[in-house]
C-alpha cells in the first residue's frame, strides 16, 4: 500500500496541539483528519476509513481511555497511539487495558522520532493487509487443489505451504494481546523497562528466577503467578522518578533522592490494586522492598508479617541488581552478590529464600561474558537450540519467549518475518 493512501487522524481538545500536528505533517503524502473531541473523531471514523489514530489522553466528555476503547471495539484493526504527559502513567495503564493502544508518545515530542513512530505504525497496518490478502489466496489454493489430481496437489501443496509460514509468522507478531493474559504482563514490562536507565533484561530475569524460586518452596500455582507478574512489573512506580535519581545505585542516592524513591513501590501498588486479577501483584510490590529487620520500606514491616511474596522478590530483586550495579557502587559476580545476601540474611533477606537461591546463583549469573549464552544470527540457528533471551520485534514485541527450543519450522519464520520487516533480531542461544 503506497503511503498517498494511508489516512491518519489525529484528536485532540487544544487548537495548538492540532495546530502543531498539521504544521508538521503538511508536506507528507498522509491523508490527515483533525478532530477537537472524542465524538468529532468517531464522526470522522463513520465517514471514511482510518489506518491509524493518535489520541490525546487528556479530554472533557469523552477522555482518550474511553474514546480509545470505542475504536477498537467498531474498528479493531486500526492502529492506535496515545498522547500524554509523563504525569499520566495511571491513564496510560487504563488506555492499555481498555484501548489496546499500539504504544504511547510523550509530550512534548520530539518531530523527528514522532514521524518515526507513526512509520513504524503504518507499517504494521500494512502487514496485517498483506496477512489478510495470503489467507485469502491460501483459501482460494485451496479450492482449486480439490479439483487437481494427485500429483499436482501435492506441487500446490508445496506453494500452499510457504504462504501459510508467512502468514502465521506475522500472527505470531502481531495478533491480539489480549488472548494471552501472561504474554501481555510481559508486554507491560517491556514497556516499563523501555524507559531510560531501567536496565531491559532487569525485570525478565528477575521474574525468571522468581519463578523458579516459586517453584522450590512449593507454592500454588496462584501464588506462583501473582509473585511473577509482581517481578515483570516491580518497576512500575519508577517511571515518574527523574533521570537523575534512576542513573543512580540506590547505595548512592542522597536523603532528598531516597526520599523520592521509596515511594515507587507505593506508587506502583496503587496503579494496579484497580486491575482485576493483579490486586495480589499489587500487594507483592508494596512490600517488595521491606527489610527482615523491619528497617525497609513503604511500611517497616518485619520478619514474617511481611507477605511471603514479597519477601522473595526482595530476595530476588537484589541479587540480580547487585550484579547489575544497580544497587552498590560496583557491580558484582553471582558468587559475590550470594556472600552479599548471606551476610544480610535476618537483616535485609529472609534466610529460608536466600538458602534456595543459592541452587540458582550460577545459572542466573547475568553479568557472565558468555559462557552461558551466545548471540547468534537467524541464519546460523539450528533446530534444537534453546533460546537464552526472549526474542523481540523492533517495537519490544515479543515473538520467541526464552527457554523455548528451536525447530527448524520456527526458525524458518524468523528469517521470513526478518525479510519481511527488513529488521536484524538480536537472538541469543545457550551454550552447550
Amino acid at each position: 500500500m503506497n503511503k498517498h493512501n494511508e489516512s491518519i487522524l489525529f484528536v485532540d481538545d487544544e487548537p495548538s496541539i492540532l495546530s502543531a500536528l498539521r504544521r508538521l505533517f503538511r508536506k507528507s503524502d498522509y491523508d490527515c483528519s483533525f478532530a477537537n473531541s472524542g465524538q468529532e473523531g468517531l464522526t470522522i471514523l463513520e465517514e471514511k476509513p482510518i489506518d491509524l489514530i493518535v489520541s490525546d489522553m487528556r479530554m472533557p466528555q469523552m477522555s482518550g481511555a474511553e474514546f480509545l476503547a470505542t475504536v477498537k471495539e467498531r474498528w479493531p484493526n486500526t492502529i492506535r497511539m496515545l498522547l500524554t504527559g509523563h504525569s499520566d502513567i495511571g491513564a496510560t495503564i487504563e488506555a492499555l487495558n481498555k484501548g489496546g493502544i499500539y504504544r504511547y508518545i510523550s509530550k512534548p515530542w520530539d518531530d523527528d522520532e514522532f514521524k518515526q513512530i507513526i512509520e513504524e505504525g503504518l507499517r504494521i497496518r500494512r502487514l496485517e493487509r498483506e496477512k489478510e490478502e495470503l489467507l485469502n489466496l491460501t483459501q482460494e489454493q485451496n479450492k482449486k487443489l480439490q479439483k487437481f489430481n494427485e500429483e499436482l496437489e501435492k506441487q500446490v501443496k508445496a506453494r500452499t505451504a510457504e504462504i501459510q509460514q508467512t502468514a502465521d509468522m506475522l500472527d505470531l507478531a502481531y495478533k491480539e494481546l489480549g488472548k494471552s493474559y501472561d504474554k501481555f504482563i510481559r508486554i507491560c514490562s517491556s514497556i516499563i523497562s523501555s524507559r531510560v536507565f531501567l536496565n531491559q533484561q532487569k525485570a525478565s530475569t528477575v521474574a525468571d528466577l522468581t519463578k523458579q524460586v516459586c517453584k522450590a518452596a512449593n507454592f500454588t500455582e496462584e501464588e506462583t503467578n501473582q509473585i511473577y507478574y509482581a517481578a515483570l512489573l516491580h518497576e512500575l512506580g519508577k517511571l515518574g522518578l527523574p533521570d537523575e535519581i534512576l542513573a543512580l545505585p540506590e547505595s548512592m542516592l542522597n536523603d532528598t533522592q531516597k526520599e523520592r524513591y521509596y515511594k515507587y513501590p507505593t506508587i506502583g501498588e496503587m496503579i494496579l490494586m484497580s486491575i482485576e486479577g493483579l490486586e495480589e501483584a499489587s500487594i507483592v510490590i508494596r512490600h517488595h522492598m521491606e527489610r527482615f529487620d523491619g528497617k525497609g520500606y513503604p511500611d517497616h514491616l518485619a520478619g514474617k508479617s511481611i507477605p511471603k511474596g514479597a519477601r522473595l522478590l526482595r530476595a530476588t530483586h537484589d541479587f540480580i541488581g547487585l550484579q547489575l550495579g544497580t544497587i552498590e557502587k560496583q557491580a558484582m559476580t553471582s558468587g559475590q552478590a550470594y556472600v552479599y545476601m548471606q551476610k544480610n540474611v535476618s537483616k535485609i533477606y529472609d534466610p529460608g529464600v536466600v538458602k534456595i537461591i543459592e541452587k540458582y546463583k550460577n545459572a542466573f549469573e547475568v553479568r557472565s561474558d558468555g559462557t552461558t549464552e551466545l548471540r547468534i544470527d537467524s541464519f546460523n540457528l539450528k533446530s534444537g537450540m534453546i533460546v537464552a533471551r526472549d526474542i523481540l520485534n523492533r517495537n519490544g514485541i515479543m515473538l520467541i519467549s526464552k527457554g523455548y527450543h528451536l525447530t527448524n519450522t520456527i526458525i524458518e519464520k524468523l528469517l521470513m518475518f526478518e525479510k519481511l520487516e527488513n529488521y536484524k533480531l538480536e537472538i541469543y542461544i545457550q551454550k552447550e
